[in-house]
C-alpha cells in the first residue's frame, strides 16, 4: 500500500469516528432532553386532571380542560417515546419486570383514556380477564397506547374510528393483544407493509402523512419494546379498509442482568 492510500485510509477511518462520535452526542442530548421536558408536561397534565374532577364545573369549560389535558399527555408521550428511542441507540434500555400483571387492566386503561374522543365512532374490547403475565407493565401499556392512538388517528376522511382491543390467549406460552381498526381505518399498501417491516426508522406512510402530523418514531419504538419483551409485532392491513395490529407475548419473560 503507498502513503497516499495509506493516508487516505486514515483520514477515512477518523472521519468515521469523528461521526460515531456526534451520533453518540446527539443520542445523549436527545435523551437529556426529552428527560427534563417531561417532568414539567406531566406536572401540568395532573394539575389539569385534578381540576377536570371537580363536578361544579360547567360543560364547556370541563371540556376546554379535557381538550387541554389530552394535549399534554400526548405531547409528553411523544417526549417518552423520543427518549426511549435514544435509549435504545444507547444500548441504555431497561424493563421493569412485574410478575402477575392482570393485562386486562392495561387494555381498560387504554378504553377509558380513549373513549371520549371526538375522533371515535366507537371503541370496544373483548378482554381475557383470567390473562396474568410477568412483564414491564408500562412498555406494554405504551405499545397498546402507540397503536390504538394510530388507529385513532389514521381513519378514513369521510369516516370516524372504529377501534376493537381484543386480549386472548393464543397458546400455552403466549397471549396476544390485538387492535383492530377495520372497516373505517385508512389501512397501509402493500409497499407501505414492506417498509414497516423494513423497519426504516422516522418512516411513515404517504396515506398518513396527508391525514394526520406525526413523528414516526411509536412505530418502531412499539415493535422494539415488543421484542425486548420476548414478543412479536405483527400487521395486515389493506389500503382502504384497515390495519390489524397484533401484540404476541410470552405470559412469563426471562430477566436478565440488564432487566431490573
Amino acid at each position: 500500500m503507498t502513503d497516499p492510500e495509506q493516508a487516505a485510509l486514515e483520514h477515512h477511518a477518523e472521519q468515521t469516528r469523528q461521526l460515531e462520535q456526534l451520533l453518540i452526542q446527539r443520542q445523549k442530548w436527545l435523551g437529556d432532553a426529552s428527560h427534563e421536558l417531561r417532568g414539567p408536561l406531566n406536572a401540568a397534565a395532573m394539575s389539569l386532571n385534578v381540576v377536570t374532577r371537580r363536578d361544579d364545573l360547567p360543560d364547556g369549560v370541563l371540556a376546554t380542560l379535557k381538550t387541554a389535558e389530552r394535549s399534554l399527555l400526548q405531547m409528553s408521550d411523544l417526549v417518552r417515546d423520543m427518549f426511549d428511542t435514544a435509549k435504545l441507540e444507547n444500548d441504555a434500555f431497561e424493563l421493569s419486570i412485574t410478575p402477575n400483571v392482570p393485562v386486562h387492566e392495561i387494555v381498560d386503561e387504554i378504553v377509558d383514556e380513549f373513549a371520549s374522543n371526538h375522533d371515535v365512532l366507537s371503541l370496544r374490547s373483548v378482554p381475557d380477564r383470567t390473562i396474568e403475565a410477568t412483564l414491564d407493565r408500562d412498555r406494554i401499556r405504551q405499545v397498546v397506547r402507540n397503536l390504538v392512538s394510530n388507529a385513532v388517528k389514521y381513519h378514513q376522511t369521510d369516516k370516524q374510528a372504529t377501534v376493537a382491543i381484543l386480549l386472548r390467549r393464543a397458546d400455552d406460552a403466549h397471549f396476544e393483544i390485538v387492535i383492530d381498526d377495520t372497516p373505517n381505518g385508512l389501512g397501509m399498501t402493500k409497499a407501505d407493509l414492506e417498509a414497516l417491516e423494513s423497519s426504516q426508522p422516522f418512516w411513515r406512510a404517504d396515506a398518513a402523512v396527508a391525514v394526520a402530523s406525526g413523528t414516526g418514531l411509536g412505530v418502531q419504538l412499539s415493535r422494539k419494546l415488543v421484542e425486548r419483551s420476548g414478543g412479536e409485532l405483527c400487521y395486515e392491513s389493506e389500503f382502504g379498509a384497515g390495519t390489524i395490529a397484533t401484540v404476541r407475548l410470552p405470559y412469563t419473560l426471562e430477566t436478565t442482568a440488564d432487566d431490573h
